[in-house]
């Protein structure tokens, strides 16, 4: 099992990616506006029961769009909500 995976509010994000898990800081430190933008398209699937016993089972599968930014040395970190959240600051 692997371990929790800790969940920030958006506002900080960009200082949270910055901390290493021993509590020093990120050398150097990233900028998730500078890494490139990624999307990563999964499925999210549900059964759908028939009222009638002669129908079939049926299985439907709605796509969930998640981004990313991807930046050096493999550094991933996912921006879904960030991604709105931020656009939403640029024009207040």
């Amino acid at each position: 099992m692997p371990p929790p995976i800790s969940i920030y509010p958006l506002s900080a994000l960009e200082s949270q990616i910055n901390t290493l898990p021993n509590g020093k800081a990120r050398k150097p430190p990233v900028r998730l506006i500078d890494c490139p933008l990624k999307e990563l398209v999964q499925y999210k699937c549900n059964l759908s029961v028939p009222e009638k016993k002669s129908e079939r089972v049926t299985i439907v599968c709605e796509p969930v769009v998640r981004l990313l930014r991807q930046c050096e040395n493999g550094f991933s970190v996912e921006t879904t909500a960030w991604e709105g959240w931020k656009a939403k600051q640029e024009v207040e």
